[in-house]
């Protein structure tokens, strides 16, 4: 299979510490295991749907069918479920819908003999709690286009989520007591995933209104987070045959058939336990101490903790989703873990730059880089290393930016006190003249560096 062309690496958006190097999405898609990995790339090609997107929905469809089957050994020797909470942030055309509809449409085929409500779109919370402890033990909230979701109380419903995320069913409120059947005969636990795909636009909002109480409560270090500006191609449609994703539609139905009996007859905390090689288990507790410093530039120390942990708890998750889909026999591998580290990590500094996105330059400091382009241009020209002249001279160019005079004192002010420039007074023929000057700065003239200063904001 060759490499998946990505085209230019993006800008990291994320504020990440000096000396951590972050994955890029062309890692983590080659981080996938062969089959999903073959599957991912053909999605891509025949249906134009970007990486992300891919990424995302492949990731969220194969949690929602291997999680009826398995659950994985934990760090503390507990199990957990193989369920995951993913959240894909797409701009428009970036296939979002093409991605959804292709790898859920083998999970709607296969899971029609299954009675219960199963797959839920924009839900309110009291109406979900009731389906599950009705008997829809098995459930997703999936959807190609979720502006409606994040408008409704379901996705601010922290606590609720946290427990469906450990397969634990929420406990019961007022509104269920006078209920004697649904209270007697709800399940103690449940299966549910989530795989929501939003426009970046209505997430961002979402996160301006509720991503603090999102982390105080501590839901919003469960979820997998991706935000991708990433646009769709063509794809070549119906002049590719696919391979791989029929492979993947014949797993899918495998692995639905087989949850079903499983799920007739076991609890969802009780399903079969896979377990992980020390090897793995080190692997994973390397990750954890990157993860851990990964989050530091960002987050408070205690937060950190929380962050890495949970980014590990997710990382265990998806080798354990890999293996399963991959019908590997025993305990998960390193290469396994390894590979599902850097999914995670992927999606760990994603998560990172969605929630403490930069904030935009202040109109002071852009005026004020684009007075000191100007004047290390002017020193270029001269072949000099820096600049001198009167300050007044400097402020008559205020009309050639568009600036007030005002403006243009303001841009001088903040170039000085950044340490590019400084206003000194000098005497010159027996006159006190103000100069303004450029700070020698040889690293800023190397070659290669086009005489610009490092950028401090």
């Amino acid at each position: 299979m060759p490499s998946p062309n990505f085209g230019p690496p993006p800008q990291v958006k994320s504020h990440v510490p000096a000396g951590y190097l972050a994955p890029t999405l062309q890692q983590a898609i080659s981080a996938l295991t062969p089959r999903m990995y073959r599957a991912a790339h053909e999605c891509h090609a025949i249906y134009g749907a970007g990486y992300g997107a891919v990424l995302a929905n492949l990731l969220g469809k194969v949690s929602f069918a291997v999680s009826s089957n398995f659950r994985i050994r934990g760090h503390n020797g507990k199990s957990m479920p193989l369920s995951l909470h993913i959240r894909f942030a797409g701009a428009r055309l970036s296939g979002k819908t093409e991605a959804h509809d292709r790898f859920i449409a083998p999970i709607n085929n296969a899971m029609k003999s299954w009675k219960k409500r199963w797959l839920f779109s924009n839900v309110r919370p009291p109406t979900l709690l009731r389906k599950i402890r009705a008997g829809a033990a098995w459930s997703m909230l999936s959807m190609s286009e979720g502006r409606g979701h994040l408008a409704d109380s379901l996705s601010r419903s922290f606590e609720d989520l946290s427990d469906l995320h450990d397969s634990n069913m929420p406990p019961f409120d007022r509104a269920d007591d006078d209920d004697e059947d649904l209270v007697e005969n709800a399940p103690d636990s449940a299966i549910f995933v989530t795989c929501v795909n939003v426009q970046d636009d209505k997430n961002r909002e979402w996160l301006d209104k509720h991503g603090k109480s999102a982390i105080e409560s501590g839901y919003l270090f469960r979820l997998l987070m991706m935000e991708s500006d990433e646009l769709a191609i063509e794809g070549a449609g119906e002049q590719q045959p696919e391979f791989a994703l029929l492979d993947y539609d014949d797993r899918i139905v495998e692995l639905i058939a087989s949850g079903l009996i499983k799920l007739r007859a076991t609890p969802a905390n009780r399903l079969p336990e896979i377990k992980v090689e020390p090897a793995a288990e080190q692997v994973l507790q390397q990750a954890q101490e990157r993860f851990k410093f990964m989050a530091s530039a960002m987050l408070p120390e205690r937060d950190t903790i929380v962050f890495a942990v949970r980014l590990a708890a997710n990382a265990r998750r998806i080798a354990g989703c890999t293996h399963v889909f991959e019908g590997y026999e025993g305990a998960v591998s390193p290469d396994t873990m390894a590979r599902a580290v850097m999914i995670a990590e992927y999606f760990g500094t994603c998560w990172l730059a969605t929630v403490f996105p930069p904030k935009p330059v202040p109109a002071v400091a852009q005026r004020g880089r684009r007075l000191l382009d100007h004047l290390h241009g002017c020193a270029r020209q001269a072949g000099l290393h820096t600049l001198s002249g009167p300050k007044a001279d400097v402020e008559a160019l205020a009309p050639n930016f568009g600036w007030t005079k005002a403006e243009m004192v303001e841009a001088i002010t903040w170039i000085c006190g950044q340490g590019f420039a400084q206003i000194v007074p000098r005497r010159e023929n027996g006159r006190r003249v103000i100069k303004f000057e450029l700070v020698l700065n040889p690293a800023g003239f190397l070659p290669g560096h086009q005489g610009y200063p490092p950028r401090l904001i």
